[in-house]
């Protein structure tokens, strides 16, 4: 009775000061796992309950009375027995449940990254170590003492974020320990009470006890969790069962390729403008490289995108719904896998995920893989209705190499350097790692960009000669949007599409050069995004203008992604809804003012976002039509050499600060020549003994956004740009004139530096 009465006061204590929204497992409001107190107090009530009421069974003949029942019952030593019964029965009830949400968090490798090696490696030893670990753990559970499992109150929860899979094993273990324990119980009882056996009528009530009691865990812990993860396996299950046979992408993906070309994934007819071909979208889900580096470093995917390609959309909002589900079911699959999990969401609006490589080469292949399964998953047809497309950004990994074995000149060599395993490979092992994900894995890829090196001109032959009739080769770092390296890549045969970004060549107008080169040497054209993006849809807009054939533009996930795919959505409708207007244009629009600001980005670091106002012609100046048009440029974290240069206030130019600079020579270093930074060893303390506000200012303004603000850019568009455009009729000048314009300015600012 001392225990029963210990279990009671515990739960009293519990309801009376324990706290009541205790996170289980990363969310607050979840009923999960054995959460509420009241589940607790059900099991001590039932355990309590079915050992003292199955003392019964054990009730001796000579017991003809009932205060003899009652003295036999609660003081005798069957007394004794039923409290250790009830003990048993809570305990092994509680750590059983638990151990079924541990080992599953362990074996998908969600635990705490602080103990999930060391439970890894016990999970693994010789079988008598291993035996030893999980019965020293079934002892600690209950009592709070367990490494990887937390107690609060009556609380108890595995040491790792919320997960459907680890949240549906606890209620399933309890389920599988039910159906054992119960029809063994009654098994038990029957021969104890048939043949007067003490020790198996004992033993089928303490299993009697455990059998109700998990059963009552299955049912009240963690309500739902079971059910959902079994329904959403299911269906899972069932769509992809639906699929018609679709192996052999090998044999498919030719023709694949050749349909995506021919047509688009919705046309309709402007007015003016004639056909406008929405492009297909290239989804990043999976993230990985420089693009996840500083946010998730424990992430292990060193090749940077892994992008699903919507092929069976029938407009932009039905791809991404598409998107959407892929997203999520990728998801779901990287938490109940082994050694997987998701660490969040990248800058792009894709998964940033840890995955361990099990069977295969790389993590990224098993990636690719699961991306297939996802496809099937949701019911699509790997291919035809979803294909994948990957973003290799092979130049990062080159430069890791170089880095890591300080050889500076090296081409052809790569360095998966976010994997435990900084796994070495060639050129050659590149290439037969995309041609066993084709032809062994089966695994629908259907575009490889960056697939090498930018200076790895004899991997990327390889590439377009062993499986360009297959794949769009896509030139990014390779060509930086530079019309001069776009016809020398073509002319050299390492490319058959190309990746624009407007950004990256610094102008409009260059950047529709590129654009025409592309289409003039008979390339694919994909428009694309950076990876530090503010909310501008430019990048639709070209694609759309470009009649492009794909539009790169982010993941299902994140707001500054989806405004440009929903642009490409309203500018559609608008067109097939016969709602395009097209006015005259104006002869004259003066330009009234230039305001430049710093714009923030998803990446939390700034860049130039400019307002321009206009003014239309009027009779009255002061009640003129007044427009105003905003724009931003995005940044990228990953670049080829030959990208415009994005102006930093970490680095000056010794022309604008002129006597700064001489003034203090001790302070800074010369970067490269005449642009100077401040020597990482200054403190803000050695400027202001200077005495010197203008260096003050200049040191205050490289240390926001640690070096990246970019109010020096700023500057530059108020006393560079501003004085060329405001006060001029601006309808007067072609694209070409204002970027030729822009262009005169940025080489006569260059002269006048000395540059």
């Amino acid at each position: 009775m001392k225990f029963a009465t210990s279990l009671v006061r515990q739960a009293k204590e519990y309801f009376d000061g324990a706290p009541t929204g205790v996170k289980h497992m990363g969310v607050n409001s979840e009923k999960s796992n054995l959460q509420e107190g009241w589940v607790i107090a059900n099991h001590i009530l039932v355990s309590f309950h079915v050992a003292f009421i199955s003392s019964v069974l054990a009730i001796p003949e000579t017991a003809a009375s009932k205060e003899a029942v009652l003295r036999f019952i609660f003081v005798s030593p069957e007394t004794i027995i039923s409290a250790i019964f009830t003990y048993l029965v809570f305990h092994s009830a509680i750590a059983l449940h638990e151990m079924g949400h541990f080992l599953e968090a362990a074996r998908i490798r969600a635990l705490n990254e602080s103990i999930q090696d060391a439970v890894e490696a016990r999970l693994h030893a010789p079988p008598s170590t291993r035996w030893l670990y999980l019965l020293g753990l079934f002892i600690r559970i209950p009592y709070g003492r367990a490494d990887g499992i937390k107690r609060e109150g009556l609380n108890y929860y595995p040491d790792a974020p919320f997960n459907l899979a680890v949240a549906a094993a606890g209620p399933r273990a309890s389920l599988k320990v039910a159906r054992v324990a119960l029809p063994l119980a009654l098994i038990l009882l029957s021969i104890g009470l048939t043949q007067d056996l003490i020790l198996a009528l004992n033993l089928g009530r303490l299993l009697l006890g455990l059998g109700l009691v998990t059963c009552l865990d299955f049912l009240l812990a963690d309500p739902g969790k079971y059910r959902e993860f079994q329904r959403r396996e299911k269906r899972a299950s069932e769509a992809s069962e639906t699929l018609p046979d679709a192996t052999g992408w090998a044999a498919r993906s030719a023709a694949a390729k050749t349909r995506i070309i021919e047509r688009s994934m919705q046309e309709a007819t402007h007015p003016r403008l004639g056909t406008v071909r929405a492009p297909w979208q290239f989804r990043n889900c999976g993230m990985g490289g420089r693009h996840t580096e500083k946010e998730y470093p424990e992430s292990n995917i060193s090749m940077q995108e892994a992008m699903f390609l919507i092929l069976g959309a029938v407009d932009s909002q039905e791809a991404q719904e598409m998107t959407v589900r892929l997203q999520n079911r990728l998801k779901e699959i990287l938490e109940k896998a082994e050694g997987c999990r998701v660490m969040g969401i990248g800058l792009e609006g894709g998964l940033a995920p840890y995955v361990d490589r099990g069977e295969y080469e790389l993590p990224e292949l098993r990636l690719w893989a699961m991306m297939k399964q996802t496809i099937e998953e949701c019911g699509f047809r790997p291919g035809i209705d979803v294909a994948i497309a990957l973003d290799p950004a092979l130049s990062e990994l080159e430069i890791a190499y170089r880095e890591e074995f300080d050889m500076p000149d090296s081409i052809g060599m790569y360095l998966f350097w976010r994997d435990h395993s900084k796994k070495v490979m060639d050129r050659d092992a590149i290439l037969a790692i995309y041609q066993k994900a084709i032809f062994d894995y089966d695994i629908p890829i259907l575009s490889i960009e960056d697939g090498f090196s930018e200076d790895d001109n004899e991997g990327w032959r390889n590439l377009l000669e062993k499986l360009g009739d297959r794949v769009l080769v896509v030139g990014d770092d390779l060509v930086t949007t530079n019309d001069r390296s776009i016809e020398m890549a073509a002319s050299q045969g390492l490319i058959n599409s190309v990746l624009v970004k407007a950004n990256q060549i610094g102008s409009l107008y260059e950047t529709l050069l590129a654009v025409l080169v592309t289409l003039g040497k008979g390339l694919n054209l994909i428009i694309s995004h950076r990876s530090k993006s503010p909310n501008d849809d430019m990048e639709a807009h070209i694609a759309l203008a470009t009649n492009a054939l794909g539009l790169k533009a982010g993941g299902g996930a994140n707001t500054e992604r989806l405004v440009k795919y929903q642009a490409v959505t309203t500018q559609m409708e608008r067109i097939l809804e016969k709602h395009v207007l097209e006015p005259e244009l104006p002869g004259f629009a003066m330009v009234e003012h230039l305001r430049a600001r710093e714009e923030p980005t998803n990446a939390g670091i700034p860049t130039v976002g400019v307002d321009m106002q206009l003014a239309l012609p009027g009779a009255d100046p002061e009640h003129r039509v007044r427009l105003l048009f905003h724009g931003a440029t995005p940044l990228g974290t990953s670049s080829g050499t030959g990208e415009a240069v994005h102006l930093v206030d970490a680095v000056f130019e010794r022309a604008e600060y002129l006597e700064v600079v001489d003034a203090h020579q001790n302070l800074l270093k010369e970067v490269e020549p005449g642009v100077f930074a401040f020597d990482t060893r200054v403190t803000m303390s050695a400027i202001e003994s200077t005495g010197d506000k203008a260096l003050l200012e200049l040191f205050k303004r490289s240390e926001r956004y640690s070096g990246k603000g970019c109010l020096n850019a700023v500057d530059h568009v108020h006393e560079f740009a501003a004085p060329l455009f405001e006060q001029k009729n601006v309808a007067d000048w072609s694209l070409f004139d204002i970027d030729r314009s822009l262009l005169n300015l940025e080489l006569s600012t260059a002269k006048r530096r000395g540059k």
